[in-house]
């Protein structure tokens, strides 16, 4: 195998693969992607929607967990990510929402000029491309992104009654501006109804390059660095490991780290890039003494019930597939065929992006105001930060939480029973004839962060500290346990109210989560969160606690660069595979201009 290459990518996720393909479209460079994981293309496990779930319990995904959360009565979390070619976009759950104009603005203004709106939403388009909505065709990538015919009438319940309260119900949720009621946009091929993601989109048409080379289940170890004649630190290749032989490439231009919102920082750490002090207690040599990498940890929460519906004809639920009934899966099969039916796509009956009550009400901000002042983490349980960041973070956030047309939350509703064990993990269905509608709530800016850090000197060690913090900032709690009882409202209003069973079960059952107490304790005692994990090597000033510059440069080294979530300083209000791929598209432009 050849031992240079001009660039080297450390992962071969969503954002790795976008990336290598815009840089190998220049004939003239040699471009290497290394990924831990294996090669399933073509695998059904990766094509086919209906076995999303299949690799979860399989080496393609990192299978990790949180230290004890204590503020979740010390739950311990699952933390998956794919460890496959094409990362998480092989094994997510389809969702492609683009982050809002409000947060890539914000973001900008930590100091990162060329990454608002303006600058970023081309980026975002030259990544997906719709060919069919109310909206007309969208954008102009290689990624396929859909919308699911609806062949029930619950979506359009969702929205007139989303509407009868007075929201929008037909924003483009590609636009950037969303709030009110809308349809998921799906990684879904429209016609063949299989995933479309970073290795069918973008790895494949340029695969057959000279100059493009992947290299799989080689596991990278650290980035190796030296001087140059003047002094500079650089990167000038990795260390990695495949099989049992442990070999070094060499990168003539630059390092990319592209493994993602744990798996960057663990290979900064690796190669004495982080905390001196942590480094040196694990014997590893300090390159970089950043002690903010690892850290500003970012995740969503989210919580689930279920009620009790109406058995009734256009108003279908998946409870039979959930308890593996034959005749539903019989008709799902048969569906299937067809290019329609529960196993190709999401299923989502409805999803709503949504403000706070409180934030349309005088009464109600003066209650947010009072919550502002009266709440802040108790010494010692905030993550850490500088305080010009932590000023930012909470004045974009509460900036969120007032404002009536800026949603603090995220609403899916599935049709059918999904409610979670304390470690995230879907419960089995109760059984009986009874069919249920599931609505999920998940907190769109989390205030708390936390961190992610090595516990040994080892890329194959499986010591990790993955410690998000969920839900010690005390207004996370607040907010959330709001957004249930303003759920509650939302059940209680037609048309949506005559399809629950009057007084029927509801899961978990006993609770009342109009009362605010219990939507509390609710909330501590159930909450799980996503896989959506930022901030840990966030891009901004160093100065206010950042990692990469806004070039994605790590500071310290010019010719070593992250190109994934991980450089997110604020998490978006929004599933994060859209914005992981416009990542990439946007540093793409950056590498090939600074060229």
């Amino acid at each position: 195998m050849p031992d240079t290459f001009d660039f080297v990518i450390v992962g071969g996720g969503t954002a790795g693969l976008t990336l290598a393909a815009r840089l190998s479209e220049d004939p003239d460079v040699q471009v290497l992607v290394i990924e831990a994981g294996e090669d399933l293309t073509a695998d059904p496990r990766v094509d086919m929607p209906a076995m999303c779930q299949s690799l979860i319990a399989t080496p393609s995904n990192w299978g990790l967990k949180t230290v004890p959360q204590k503020w979740l009565g010390g739950r311990q979390l699952h933390v998956y990510g794919g460890r496959v070619l094409g990362g998480s976009s092989a094994i997510n759950t389809f969702i492609f929402t683009p982050p809002t104009q409000t947060l890539l603005d914000a973001w900008a203004g930590l100091g990162n000029p060329g990454w608002d709106w303006s600058s970023f939403a081309p980026s975002m388009e030259k990544v997906y491309n719709v060919e069919k909505s109310q909206w007309g065709s969208l954008g102009r990538g290689p990624l396929h992104v859909s919308f699911a015919a609806e062949e029930t009438k619950w979506p359009e319940v969702w929205r007139d009654t989303l509407a009868n309260m007075g929201f929008p119900v037909s924003m483009n949720p590609l636009s950037g501006q969303i709030l009110g009621a809308f349809k998921d946009p799906e990684t879904v091929h429209p016609t063949t109804k299989s995933r479309s993601y970073a290795g069918s989109a973008y790895l494949e048409p340029a695969r057959s390059r000279n100059n493009l080379t992947v290299w799989t289940n080689a596991l990278v170890d650290k980035v190796i660095f030296d001087q140059s004649s003047t002094g500079e630190l650089l990167a000038t290749g990795v260390q990695y490991t495949k099989g049992d032989a442990t070999s070094t490439v060499k990168a003539h231009k630059e390092v990319i780290i592209s493994a993602g919102g744990i798996h960057s920082p663990k290979i900064l750490e690796l190669s004495g890039v982080g905390d001196a002090e942590r480094l040196q207690s694990l014997g590893i040599d300090v390159v970089i003494n950043n002690t903010y990498v690892g850290e500003n940890l970012q995740n969503h929460v989210y919580i689930s019930s279920s009620n009790e519906v109406v058995e009734q004809e256009g108003f279908e639920t998946l409870d039979g597939l959930l308890q593996h009934d034959p005749a539903a899966i019989a008709a799902a099969q048969e569906a299937l065929m067809q290019g329609r039916g529960p196993l190709t796509g999401v299923n989502t009956s409805g999803s709503a992006q949504m403000p706070l009550p409180q934030s349309s009400s005088e009464a109600g901000k003066s209650e947010l105001a009072q919550l502002f002042e009266g709440l802040s983490p108790k010494a010692g349980d905030a993550g850490k930060g500088t305080a010009a960041f932590v000023k930012a973070h909470e004045s974009f956030v509460r900036s969120i939480l007032t404002s009536p047309t800026e949603a603090s939350a995220l609403y899916n509703t599935f049709p059918g029973y999904g409610v979670f064990d304390e470690s995230g993990t879907a419960l089995p269905h109760p059984g009986g004839r009874d069919r249920y509608l599931t609505f999920a709530v998940s907190l769109a800016h989390p205030l708390s962060r936390g961190s992610t850090h090595i516990t040994a000197a080892s890329a194959s060690s499986p010591g990790l500290q993955i410690d998000p913090k969920h839900l010690s900032h005390p207004l996370d709690v607040e907010v959330l346990a709001r957004h249930l009882q303003a759920v509650e409202g939302i059940k209680k209003t037609e048309p949506l109210a005559k399809q629950l069973v009057p007084g029927g079960k509801r899961a978990p059952a006993g609770l009342d989560l109009s009362d605010l107490e219990q939507a509390r304790d609710f909330v501590r005692r159930a909450a799980v969160a996503a896989y959506h994990y930022t901030g840990t090597c966030s891009q901004m000033p160093q100065e206010m606690g950042g990692v990469v510059d806004e070039r994605l440069r790590v500071y310290g080294c010019k010719n070593l660069r992250v190109c994934d979530l991980s450089i997110v300083p604020i998490i978006p209000r929004c599933n994060t595979q859209a914005l992981a791929y416009g990542i990439a598209e946007h540093a793409a432009q950056i590498i090939k201009s600074d060229a």
